[in-house]
Order: structure tokens, then C-alpha cells, then sequence
């Protein structure tokens, strides 16, 4: 009798890589087309001077229909004809402003807000400020940055 020699079968793995690649492509694609829709605006704001001349305007010229301070804790009031309400973050921002333009959306819609900026605010929640203005479809929106003595 005879005995049968082992047979060696020497396994060769090969992967397709056509599935890999494919995926790749969606993910490409659906990174690129994302970051399309993130488009971000921006202002021009002019450095400041320390030796330049300082600007004191008139109480007047500082007058508007919404005043938005933010102060050194970056915590928004919102202050609409004597009345001030507090916003902690930015949706309560854009929240209080939506209400304000729709109470006053028939009588005298509010052309003009003011900023006003504690220097100690951060940066961002300034920014955060000025774009709800925009966002709520306020037409003129200026930023003023207090000078604390």
C-alpha cells in the first residue's frame, strides 16, 4: 500500500483593492462637497493706534434702535428702548434679536444696531455679535470698543 505524499497547497492571498479606492473617492467627494457649504464672512477691522488720535463721539451719533453690549464675563445685553435683557450665549442672541425685529415689524422695524465691546470680551463673542445682527436681516450694524479707565 501506498501512502499518499502530503500535498503542499501554498495559499496565495490576494486582496482586490477596487473596494477600498471606491470608498476612498465617496469620502473625498462628500469631504469636498461639505466644506463647499462653510464659507465664512468676514470683516475688515482697522488695528488700533495707540499714538494716533482718539475719537470721542457725540451722545447722539451713538444712538440706535438695538445696543447689544457684550461685556468682560463675553455675556450678550440686549437693551431695546430703556428695556435690557440678558443673552448667555449666542442661540439666546439671536433668539432675543428675532423677537425684538418681529414685535417691531410693523410699527418701525430696527434699522440700526450698536455693538458696544468690553475689551476684556473674547473676540469670537464680539464677532458672534455682530454676525446674529446680520443674521436676523439688521441693515446697519456698527461695533464700538470701550476704553476702560
Amino acid at each position: 500500500m501506498r501512502i499518499p505524499r502530503r500535498l503542499e497547497l501554498k495559499s496565495i492571498t490576494e486582496s482586490d483593492m477596487t473596494p477600498m479606492v471606491d470608498v476612498t473617492f465617496l469620502l473625498l467627494i462628500f469631504f469636498m462637497v461639505t466644506a463647499a457649504f462653510a464659507m465664512q464672512s468676514s470683516i475688515v477691522v482697522p488695528k488700533y493706534d495707540r499714538e494716533g488720535p482718539t475719537i470721542s463721539l457725540p451722545q447722539e451719533e451713538l444712538t440706535a434702535d438695538i445696543v447689544v453690549e457684550v461685556d468682560e464675563f463675553s455675556t450678550f445685553h440686549v437693551t431695546v428702548a430703556g428695556l435690557e435683557q440678558e443673552a448667555p450665549s449666542e442661540h439666546d442672541l439671536i433668539r432675543v434679536l428675532r423677537q425684538v425685529c418681529d414685535q417691531h415689524a410693523r410699527t418701525k422695524p430696527p434699522s440700526r444696531m450698536l455693538v458696544k465691546a468690553n475689551p476684556d470680551a473674547l473676540h469670537e463673542k464680539v464677532i458672534a455679535a455682530l454676525d446674529s445682527g446680520a443674521y436676523v436681516g439688521i441693515p446697519e450694524i456698527e461695533l464700538l470698543t470701550l476704553e476702560l479707565d
